[in-house]
């Protein structure tokens, strides 16, 4: 008992000097929420609060008419893919500006948000120099700002995956000694967990951190409960052969290659993919005539799917642990819906994915 309390007054004291810290921070009267409802006061994407991560904060109409406020130029790409129209705060007035017009500061020394390559905007570029002569950084227009986000998701989300987990971990802990327990719903994002336990006070009043830890491992149980015997069954631990990374990690993204008896696991439809078209590269001697099954994951369900006769949406605003996917589905009709709702470019089934296709992902 004496150690479960020296470690939450030392996640306390943590929280409270990070956020001291936090240079993306403004005070809350400062901060313009665009977006509204309940959870109004969190990135949509990711769950971070709007106010300590304001000075990075972009936002985008969508086609609903409703306004979506990310805490950061990642967020902003990773939900919405290629963007063009979007507001971003001026980090010097604190005024939301057109995006395209502002000029941005890249790679400075003050800390990114969801990123190692931080990402600050300037209405004028006399204040983008000036920042960049103190901090360091090169000047860039919100398209090439916008492109190197792009191009660095994949390295980004392995950097808060692994946070994240360790989050989980300490949300766990935190949920079960402080929480009530029943009557909880599933959750679909870690946005939506946090809006729930934030505004009805199951887990009383805790710290927008806890809140974070928290919803990340609610927003985690989604997956955790499909245990059956319809999904792909990922040892803890499998790497990648394309990536090395552990895909256990990623169930909502697992695929399977079955060579006979053996198994070898991927952490998305892509590096399958690549695997696929070149076994040899990644498999001593492996053949694509060795290969006896193919599996993925239905985007929608998590349910194990032959990959042969699933459907796949590419280019979406929905990206995977290594960035741009083939989403995978069951049906062509669920493949579509989601091309639809998430600015796919195309529905593929099995037979039309080309290596080109594959290599151009990762573009």
């Amino acid at each position: 008992m004496k150690n479960m309390i020296k470690m939450m007054l030392l996640l306390l004291m943590t929280v409270a000097l990070s956020e001291a810290k936090m240079f993306q921070m403004v005070p809350v009267e400062k901060a313009e929420l665009l977006q509204s409802g309940k959870g109004k006061l969190y990135c949509p994407n990711c769950g971070m609060n709007l106010v300590k991560f304001y000075k990075t904060s972009h936002a985008k109409k969508q086609k609903d008419g409703s306004t979506h406020q990310y805490c950061s130029m990642h967020c902003l790409v990773e939900a919405n893919g290629a963007v063009s129209d979007a507001k971003v705060v001026d980090v010097k007035s604190l005024k939301f500006i057109d995006a395209s017009k502002a000029t941005y500061v890249v790679g400075s020394s003050q800390k990114g948000t969801m990123t190692m390559n931080s990402k600050y905007a300037f209405k004028t570029k006399t204040d983008a120099e000036s920042f960049a002569k103190e901090n360091g950084g090169k000047l860039m227009t919100f398209a090439d700002a916008a492109k190197t986000a792009s191009a660095d998701i994949a390295k980004d989300n392995m950097m808060v995956n692994k946070k994240r987990g360790m989050m989980a971990e300490k949300g766990k802990m935190m949920f079960t000694k402080m929480c009530k327990h029943d009557g909880l719903p599933t959750f679909s994002s870690i946005a939506e967990a946090k809006t729930h336990i934030a505004s009805s006070g199951v887990c009383g009043s805790l710290k927008d951190k806890q809140y974070q830890a928290i919803a990340i491992y609610l927003s985690r149980q989604e997956s955790a409960a499909h245990t059956h015997s319809d999904i792909i069954d990922v040892p803890k631990d499998a790497k990648c052969p394309v990536c090395g990374m552990f895909v256990a990690k990623y169930p909502k993204w697992a695929a399977e290659v079955q060579m006979g008896a053996q198994k070898h696991y991927f952490d998305g439809v892509k590096d399958m993919m690549k695997f696929y078209f070149r076994p040899a590269s990644f498999h001593k001697k492996a053949t694509q005539s060795m290969i006896t099954k193919l599996l993925v994951s239905d985007y929608y369900t998590l349910k194990a799917v032959d990959a042969k006769s699933a459907w796949y949406v590419i280019g979406s605003n929905v990206h995977g642990p290594m960035g741009h996917e083939l989403i995978a589905f069951g049906s062509k009709k669920d493949a579509e819906a989601f091309e639809k709702d998430h600015y796919g470019k195309k529905v593929v089934s099995f037979e039309q994915i080309t290596p080109e296709m594959v290599r151009a992902l990762d573009e």
